[in-house]
């Protein structure tokens, strides 16, 4: 899911086509996704008026993310094969989700989740 939402934020916000787009830019919007911003992004992602299927990608993203964690840091975790194939469903439902949105709310929620400078925090408190 971080992979696919830092690709949604490059394309959105450099563009899709190689040709017609600095791919330096491109990698360093793909590359300026940090977890611990994008978790916390996500986290107030609920008092934001975005579309119903971001918000569901939010919530789908801090699931998982606490799954992840269990699974890198508790070694006395096991997980079923049925529970892998649940996670990647739901992994896969969100980022599917999330294709479906329009532009102007996906390139929104690009922005909500890379940009976490004060003066944006200080806008975003405005709106």
């Amino acid at each position: 899911m971080f992979h696919a939402l830092a690709r949604m934020c490059a394309d959105c916000l450099v563009g899709t086509q190689p040709a017609k787009r600095s791919n330096k830019a491109w990698v360093e919007v793909y590359r300026g996704l940090a977890h611990g911003a994008c978790l916390d992004a996500c986290k107030r992602a609920s008092n934001v008026n975005f579309p119903p299927e971001i918000k569901s990608f939010t919530d789908a993203f801090q699931q998982l993310l606490r799954e992840r964690e269990r699974a890198d840091y508790d070694p006395t975790v096991r997980f079923s094969r049925e529970d892998a194939l649940k996670t990647l469903g739901l992994a896969e439902e969100a980022v599917a989700s999330l294709k479906t949105v329009q532009m102007l709310d996906r390139r929104a929620f690009s922005a909500w989740v890379l940009i976490t400078s004060p003066g944006a925090q200080k806008a975003r408190k405005r709106v």
